[in-house]
């Protein structure tokens, strides 16, 4: 993830490549390492813990990141 107006770059390697994964964690580096605005931090938080749907729409389970960098 690159944030130039913030002066942040984020590189990352997941494993198994899935991109579900990476997006979980790069939102929460991001939500961890800045001073976020009400918005911005009600956007990364819906990222960093998406809720998984099954084909009837019901909520299955959730993905989150398993590391805190504070």
């Amino acid at each position: 993830a690159a944030l130039p107006e913030k002066g942040l770059g984020i590189a990352l390697k997941v494993h198994d490549g899935a991109e579900r994964a990476s997006e979980v964690a790069i939102a929460a580096c991001i939500e961890s390492l800045l001073e976020l605005d009400e918005a911005e931090a009600n956007t990364l938080k819906r990222l960093s813990n998406p809720v998984q749907k099954n084909r009837n729409d019901l909520v299955v389970g959730s993905l989150r990141p398993a590391f805190d960098m504070r």
